[in-house]
């Protein structure tokens, strides 16, 4: 299957739906937790490719793997998985 045949799943928000259809919502639920697993799964990369790059470079490693570094601090805050519970009941629209 070639690249441009790939099919993403739709993406649901929350600010979309009417959280009394219940077919809605769970759309909406795992979407949120779909993205929050991708989120993790580019850390865990990112982190893999920072420690090849250590292993690789030796006592370089500090100035040479810098960028692969910085990416990796700056991909951390955002890749906690929270779930949605706390957005669902916060939800400022409803």
């Amino acid at each position: 299957m070639a690249e441009s045949e790939f099919k993403h799943a739709p993406s649901v928000s929350f600010d979309e739906i009417d959280y009394r259809n219940e077919v809605d919502l769970k759309k909406a639920q795992e979407s949120m937790l779909k993205e929050q697993f991708v989120k993790i799964e580019v850390v865990k990369i990112v982190r893999k490719a920072l420690e090849n790059c250590f292993k690789v470079n030796g006592p370089n490693g500090y100035e040479d793997c810098r960028e692969i570094a910085d990416k990796y601090m700056a991909l951390l805050p955002e890749s906690r998985a929270q779930g949605y519970l706390g957005y669902q009941r916060n939800d400022p629209t409803k």
